[in-house]
């Protein structure tokens, strides 16, 4: 799906040079990649809030507690 947007000559002439841009159609292809990265990051960055929540939770954990609760869990079950 295509959008036309207009953009000033004046901002779209910096965009060109800096990127090593010649057309516009580069400039867009330039902002579909930029966007596609800006997408992997947020990925990366909603991976690594997720691991440091769990790593959070899992600070207090031993072995032996874990063996105990499910003992228990076993046993309550049992009866």
């Amino acid at each position: 799906m295509f959008v036309h947007i207009e953009i000033d000559e004046a901002e779209l002439e910096p965009a060109k040079t800096l990127g090593g841009h010649s057309t516009a159609t580069e400039v867009a292809e330039a902002l579909r990649q930029y966007n596609q990265r800006l997408a992997r990051d947020e990925q990366r960055l909603n991976r690594a809030a997720a691991l440091r929540y769990y790593f959070e939770l899992a600070k207090d954990w031993d072995i032996e507690g874990a063996e105990a609760a499910h003992a228990a869990a076993k046993h309550a079950y049992e009866r």
